[in-house]
């Protein structure tokens, strides 16, 4: 998926889930940039593109270990154990983009290193990512809005 429609959905994710958690900036600022981290092993990625990402893209392929829920459940034990107040909002914005990562044709191996990939129908920039990028833009509105309009009423 591209970095638009992996934000809009991340966005959407992280306000849904914002009744639910102690602190909701720390989480949604936890989901939001964890979405991203996962894309930090491709020069293509708007990440990737900046020179800290390049030391790591020296050493890892893109949707290798980095789009896999083993790598996910270390960093978030991790975090669990040193950062508790971003762990679940990094666990949560992480998991978002493998699963939107593995609706689409080229899919991830979300067990890495095993070879079984998860892949979907959906081609990254195509027609359809296109229409999910305005549902959920126009999802984020409306949610938006009525986080806006609940506080003032």
């Amino acid at each position: 998926m591209l970095f638009k429609t992996h934000l809009v959905v991340a966005v959407f994710i992280g306000i849904v889930l914002l009744n639910f958690v102690p602190n909701p900036t720390v989480f949604f600022v936890s989901v939001v940039v964890a979405n991203f981290i996962p894309d930090l092993d491709s020069f293509n990625s708007k990440l990737g593109k900046k020179f800290f990402s390049r030391v790591l893209t020296a050493f890892t392929k893109h949707r290798g270990i980095m789009h896999s829920f083993l790598f996910a459940t270390f960093i978030y034990v991790i975090l669990y154990l040193y950062l508790r107040t971003i762990s679940f909002g990094f666990l949560i914005g992480y998991g978002v983009h493998l699963i939107c990562d593995s609706v689409t044709k080229q899919g991830v191996r979300i067990f890495y290193p095993f070879k079984f990939r998860v892949h979907g129908f959906l081609k990254t920039g195509g027609i359809f990512e296109s229409f999910l990028f305005l549902i959920f833009s126009l999802a984020d509105v409306v949610l938006i809005f009525k986080i806006l309009f609940q506080s003032i009423f």
